[in-house]
């Protein structure tokens, strides 16, 4: 078994089915207003985990209280994660601050992703 098999098992095992939500192709008004389309749901496994107090202080400027470290498993996921999507676990939607592929040697294990609530 190779590695991105074991983190998708360990995501999968202690995670929960969640949605990266992409917006969707929008309409301008003759006004130059914008109207977003609706969002196109694709489906995935996410495991919420925590930061730990080193990296909350590391990243004090780009961390808000309540920020989520989301770990999305790449198996059944047919899009890169973008800061433009949102990821939807259970019913509630989260903005994406910031992601990171965990790549070394090239090889894609799984993302990070740092989520927001939209509120």
């Amino acid at each position: 078994m190779g590695l991105t098999e074991t983190a998708t098992r360990l995501i999968v095992k202690y995670g929960q089915a969640a949605e990266v939500l992409r917006p969707g192709e929008g309409t301008y008004d003759e006004y130059g207003g914008y109207t977003p389309g609706p969002d196109t749901a694709h489906p995935c496994t996410a495991m919420v985990a925590t930061f730990t107090v080193n990296e909350e202080f590391i990243a004090a400027g780009l961390m808000d209280v309540g920020d989520l470290r989301v770990l999305v498993a790449v198996d059944g996921l047919t899009i890169q994660p973008e800061t433009t999507d949102k990821l939807r676990i259970g019913t509630t939607p989260l903005g994406i601050v910031r992601v990171v592929p965990h790549a070394p040697g090239g090889t894609l294990y799984f993302w990070e992703v740092q989520a927001r609530d939209l509120v």
